[in-house]
């Protein structure tokens, strides 16, 4: 494996270990099979890794999963723990006719535009705003990653300078979708 275990030898018999494991040995497989190249690293506790594909053009692809632990904090529960998990996916897409934009999750300051400039095309998915101009990409994208907009994973996605990036929180690799983003142009 390519992606390394950083665990101590007590972290071995965790199920934790072994889920983190057992994800990072599913991604270098899928990497693998696409003719990329991967390196991180894993433990019980948190995975970190990095991958490029190149097919047609290249992708390069990053998965963190952290626990953050307040043990010895005065001022929160020495049991509180938070967990972040993400994936980003970035590739350099041709010159198009396409301006740039960001489409995000709504926030609270973004009450307004949400009141005000809700696009008609997410009113079936957890609250999206887009800044910038709509087109053939933004449809595309939505029509590829509409199972993430509907239960909320997709974080945001950026273009600027023809290179677009995907941001998730989520535990699952989502292959299946990634797959579908492989025939952009």
């Amino acid at each position: 494996m390519k992606i390394k275990s950083n665990a101590s030898s007590g972290e071995l018999s965790s199920p934790f270990y072994q889920i983190n494991k057992d994800f990072c040995s599913d991604f270098e497989d899928y990497i693998a099979s696409k003719n990329g190249r991967v390196r991180g690293n894993f433990n019980a506790w948190s995975y970190f890794i990095e991958a490029k594909i190149e097919v047609p053009k290249l992708w390069k692809l990053t998965y963190k999963r952290a626990t953050y632990s307040s043990t010895g904090n005065l001022l929160l529960s020495s049991k509180s723990q938070s967990l972040l998990t993400s994936a980003l996916w970035e590739t350099k897409l041709s010159p198009s006719d396409c301006s740039e934009f960001v489409i995000q999750r709504a926030k609270n300051t973004n009450m307004i535009k949400r009141l005000f400039g809700k696009q008609e095309k997410f009113k079936d998915t957890v609250d999206y705003v887009i800044k910038g101009a709509e087109g053939i990409l933004t449809d595309r994208l939505y029509s590829i990653l509409f199972p993430l907009f509907k239960t909320g994973e997709l974080y945001n996605i950026y273009f600027r300078d023809n290179k677009l990036a995907i941001s998730l929180r989520s535990n699952e690799h989502h292959f299946n979708i990634f797959n579908k983003l492989l025939k952009l142009n």
